[in-house]
């Protein structure tokens, strides 16, 4: 995530690094002779607002699918529910020969 800040208000720095900060009027608007007064300004990279949209996505979302879940519920609630155990099995193996590989 890439931000850049072309002013920046030095006492608030101070306060935060605890260092004096140097090359700044402290926090005061400076004026140029002819020029308008300076003022802060901050650019954020097409990367940070990609994932400040995914955030916001994600934080609208539902935290379960009801589409998914009710008809297992439903199952569960019945008896009707049944696992496949040797798929079950079969994914973990699975899984755990892949977690090896990336190890070796």
């Amino acid at each position: 995530m890439v931000t850049k800040i072309k002013s920046t208000d030095s006492n608030r720095l101070t306060r935060i690094t605890g260092r004096r900060v140097s090359g700044s009027t402290g926090g005061r608007p400076t004026a140029r002779s002819g020029s308008p007064t300076r003022r802060d300004d901050v650019s954020v990279s097409n990367i940070s607002r990609t994932i400040n949209l995914a955030d916001e996505v994600a934080h609208a979302s539902p935290d379960v699918r009801t589409a998914k879940v009710a008809p297992i519920r439903e199952a569960i609630a019945n008896g009707n529910y049944q696992v496949d155990s040797v798929a079950v099995a079969d994914k973990i193996l699975r899984h755990v020969l892949m977690e090896r590989r990336k190890v070796m």
